[in-house]
This record gives C-alpha cells, sequence and structure tokens, in this order.
C-alpha cells in the first residue's frame, strides 16, 4: 500500500539487519532516562475515544476477546497518525468496546533517531497500563521529522493528556524492560515480513494469523475490510 512507509529494513529481512537494529534500540536511549522537573504529571482522561476501555500493557480492550488485531507503527510515521486519528476510534466503538476485538500495539523504527525515543516513551506508558492513550497524544504532537521534537517536554505533556506520570515514563524509558519491548517488537516484525507502516495482523484462533488488506485508511476502506476478516 503506497500510503505506507517503508520500514528501514523491509529490503533486509536477514539476521544482520536484526542485529544492526536490535543495537539501536539498545544502546539509542541513554540520555532520556534523565527527568525534567519543567512540567509534572496530571490526572487528565486519557482521549475520548478510549476512555472507559481497559488497557493491560501494550493491549487495547477486553482480554476475552475472540481476535487480536496487531497494529504496528511508527510514532514518526504520518500515516499511523492519520490512522490513530480518523479510524481508530470507530474500530474502538464498533469492535474493542463490544468485546469483539483487542489491539495490540507493536512499535518498530522506520524513521529514525526520534522513533525510538517516541517508542521507548510508548512503551514505558504502556507499564502503567497508558500505552495506547500516550501514543493517541503522542500522535497529537507529532513534528517534522527527525527534528529533535520529542523533547522532554512533549512527552510530559502527551503524558498529562493521557492521564499518565510523565515523571515515571521519563525514568522508565531506558529501562532494560522497555528495550527488551523494543527487540521483542523489532523481531516479530522481521517474522511477519512487515513493509511498512501502519501494517495490521489479525490474530484468531485457531485460524492462522494474516494480514489485513485495507484500500485505504479512513473509517469507509478500512471498516469493511475488518468486518470481513473478523466472520
Amino acid at each position: 500500500m503506497k500510503r505506507n512507509r517503508l520500514i528501514l529494513v523491509a529490503a533486509a529481512v536477514g539476521a544482520a539487519a536484526v542485529v544492526a537494529i536490535v543495537l539501536i534500540l539498545v544502546a539509542g536511549n541513554k540520555k532520556t532516562a534523565t527527568p525534567t522537573t519543567n512540567a509534572t504529571a496530571t490526572t487528565a482522561a486519557p482521549s475520548r475515544s478510549l476512555a472507559g476501555i481497559p488497557q493491560q500493557g501494550t493491549t487495547l480492550g477486553k482480554a476475552s476477546a475472540p481476535a487480536t488485531m496487531i497494529v504496528y507503527e511508527d510514532p514518526q510515521c504520518p500515516y499511523c497518525r492519520s490512522w490513530n486519528a480518523s479510524t481508530l476510534p470507530t474500530v474502538v466503538d464498533q469492535y474493542v468496546r463490544t468485546g469483539k476485538l483487542k489491539v495490540e500495539y507493536r512499535g518498530v523504527v522506520i524513521i529514525g533517531p526520534d522513533s525510538v525515543r517516541g517508542l521507548r516513551a510508548i512503551y514505558a506508558a504502556a507499564q502503567q497500563n497508558k500505552g495506547w492513550s500516550f501514543a493517541d497524544a503522542l500522535y497529537s504532537h507529532q513534528g517534522v521529522e527527525n527534528s529533535g521534537w520529542i523533547t522532554n517536554g512533549v512527552i510530559l505533556a502527551a503524558a498529562q493528556e493521557a492521564g499518565a506520570d510523565g515523571q515515571a515514563i521519563l525514568a522508565g524509558m531506558g529501562s532494560s524492560k522497555v528495550s527488551a519491548a523494543l527487540v521483542k517488537a523489532q523481531k516479530e516484525a522481521t517474522a511477519d515480513q512487515l513493509r511498512g507502516t501502519p501494517t495490521f495482523i489479525i490474530v484468531r484462533p485457531p485460524a492462522k494469523s494474516q494480514q489485513l488488506t485495507v484500500a485505504g485508511l479512513d473509517p469507509a476502506s478500512f471498516v469493511p475490510s475488518l468486518a470481513a476478516a473478523l466472520q
């Protein structure tokens, strides 16, 4: 799909490419563990479309939902932001709130250093069960690619909007737990032969998982394809 951003390792899915990405993920964020005191976390409500939806780690929705949609994203990807803003609320209302589907976030590095920083913040927020709310809020601050836009101030602002503890996110971004989550997601992306973001994988046991093919990322194009895959 031309709207997708091509993943950096798409043309070389071999072990060397995976190792290179893993090293970036593990070592690329040492400076982000230092909190700033310029702002404080609040209990502001998360995005209205996500309010009241249970979150557990990187999963949005009821644990008992019979199907899972894995969503591969990069926080700098403008098409990921567009899907989250225009289509995720419809998916949540029609499928997640009704218990038909849960959605799992998998963050991958496509665009560059700011992607690593943003993903570290998202996975740190997921430790508070606020990952989806934080990612949603971070998209509202999305800036020019690799311009350094994911500052501590932006992270704290997004945390406030998501109802998360911003200082805890900053402190947790460099943790081994976050590094392990990023490495795991990148390896899963390689196994799924990911070619771009956003990419959607439908998991509906006992059926084999399958990539969701959509004509577009807007609700009118996306939702019918999802409905067909869940039949």
